[in-house]
């Protein structure tokens, strides 16, 4: 699973933190999207006057709004939720997610999950992202290429349904526009890590970072033109697995992170940027924006009393 332990830090003070890093990383997208060539070419994430802007979201537990609860009935309790929605709402989270920040920025509903029955919202998108995915298996449930079949699949249904002359949640400007991102790699990382050394972990992104392009790939084939990708954080740095016994400490580094895991974590990311680079490069009007989020989650452990704890 990608869910750490929880960490002493309290409830608002995470919520504050957190909020800071997801502006900043929101209005990074912006000023990225609105400076990028070909996404002016392509017609751009900037909606046009009366146009609502849609997000579809795919990715593991760091932006699932509640699609693990949804598809397995799993009850989240409190304290998850407890910093700003006052309840558990199906995320790992005090409070809100990047992703739920995203969406406020944009003036929209948070994402629904895909899987979720009651009380959703489509008109802005869907969440397909599952807590505890990866990209590999391919086909196992909830790997990241089920989730993007999810996506064709209501995309399909949605205008088939728009071409029966009904009204849908998205129309077919709405899917060409909108702002495609995916979050995942942490639980692939992890559980190589759980297994094999250093050299051996490394030596098996090319058919993790494989999945996340034939992904890009898959969504651009059926019209998707914005995309978002985030790397993963600071692996080494997580409760859960700093709570694991070790016979000694020379695994950690002076800030009492796991030195390899934050290694492969930083060689992962770079690898991830090199792709999107390639796949800026290949995709023809159309826009990758890369966010390498170790250096601004690290910084919060490394830095944690710049920010009052």
């Amino acid at each position: 699973t990608d869910r750490g332990a929880r960490s002493p830090m309290s409830a608002a003070g995470c919520s504050a933190l957190w909020l800071a890093f997801v502006l900043l990383l929101a209005l990074a997208l912006a000023l990225a999207l609105a400076l990028s060539p070909p996404l002016a070419k392509a017609g751009g994430f900037s909606c046009s006057p009366g146009a609502r802007p849609v997000v579809f979201n795919f990715g593991d537990s760091n932006s699932d709004t509640g699609g693990i609860a949804a598809a397995k009935g799993r009850h989240i309790a409190l304290p998850e939720g407890r910093a700003f929605f006052h309840h558990p709402t199906g995320r790992f989270c005090d409070g809100r997610l990047i992703i739920d920040f995203l969406c406020e920025s944009l003036n929209i509903s948070y994402l629904s999950p895909y899987l979720k029955v009651l009380g959703s919202n489509y008109s802005n998108g869907v969440n397909f992202a599952i807590g505890g995915s990866k990209t590999l298996p391919r086909d196992v449930l909830f790997a990241l290429h089920v989730q993007v079949q999810e996506f064709l699949f209501f995309k399909d249904r949605s205008l088939e349904l728009i071409n029966q002359g009904q009204e849908t949640p998205i129309d077919a400007e709405g899917f060409q526009n909108a702002l495609y991102t995916i979050d995942i790699g942490q639980n692939d990382i992890n559980a190589l890590l759980s297994n094999l050394p250093y050299d051996q972990v490394v030596a098996k992104f090319p058919p993790i970072l494989a999945e996340i392009k034939y992904a890009v790939q898959i969504l651009y084939d059926n019209g998707s033109r914005n995309f978002w990708i985030h790397g993963t954080g600071a692996l080494g740095c997580l409760p859960q697995k700093l709570s694991i016994p070790r016979k000694n400490y020379s695994y950690l580094d002076q800030n009492g992170c796991l030195k390899t895991y934050n290694r492969a974590a930083v060689a992962f990311n770079a690898a991830l940027g090199s792709l999107c680079d390639q796949l800026n490069v290949e995709l023809k009007n159309a826009t990758v924006v890369y966010t390498d989020l170790f250096a601004i989650k690290y910084d919060l452990v490394a830095s944690h009393t710049k920010y009052g704890h």
